[in-house]
């Protein structure tokens, strides 16, 4: 039976990537695992989510910013935004349900000016990262327990102007992500 299944599969995955879009190429492969799931019944695939359920997250500068004390760091290109709840206009990260959340950042400064940000929880600071001059780079790693509609963001942390650098290379970038 699974062989049969697996010859089916095949089949449809050959048809999928010759006719249909990648977004229906996908949607195809999730149902069709899905029912493999259900029909193998494993104690192991009973918590299975799709992948495009889970909120998720990774923006980057796709140039350099000068930033003020307290100002928002709006990261414009995105990686990944599943449930689109990161909003690249105004930088915030918007929690969809409650959970625990991987949130993280990178900043690089630019040649002889300094770099201050730190990670915002609902208005609250948390995190700050200062990784000095010329090109250096700092890096924040944090697990939030964030509640429905919590927001996430990067602003400047410290006064005066904070200068983030980023190219087409993507230096700089912000990420939030479910973890359970």
């Amino acid at each position: 039976m699974i062989f049969i299944f697996g010859l089916v599969f095949f089949q449809l995955m050959m048809m999928a990537t010759s006719d249909c879009s990648p977004k229906l190429d996908n949607a195809v492969v999730e149902d069709l695992f899905t029912m493999l799931v259900k029909y193998k019944g494993g104690s192991e695939f009973r918590n299975y989510r799709k992948w495009r359920d889970i909120p998720a997250f990774t923006a980057s500068l796709s140039a350099s910013q000068t930033i003020n004390a307290n100002d928002v760091v709006k990261f414009d290109k995105i990686w990944t935004n599943n449930g689109n709840h990161y909003n690249p206009k105004t930088g915030i990260f918007k929690a969809p349900r409650e959970g625990l959340y991987h949130v993280s950042t990178t900043v690089m400064s630019t040649h002889g000016k300094t770099v201050h940000v730190r990670i915002w929880h609902n208005g609250n600071k948390t995190v700050g990262l200062y990784p000095g001059t010329g090109y250096s780079e700092a890096t924040a790693n944090m697990v939030l327990h964030l509640k429905k509609g919590d927001k996430v963001t990067v602003k400047g942390g410290g006064g005066g102007n904070t200068a983030l650098f980023s190219s087409s290379e993507h230096y700089s970038m912000f990420s939030v992500y479910l973890i359970a």
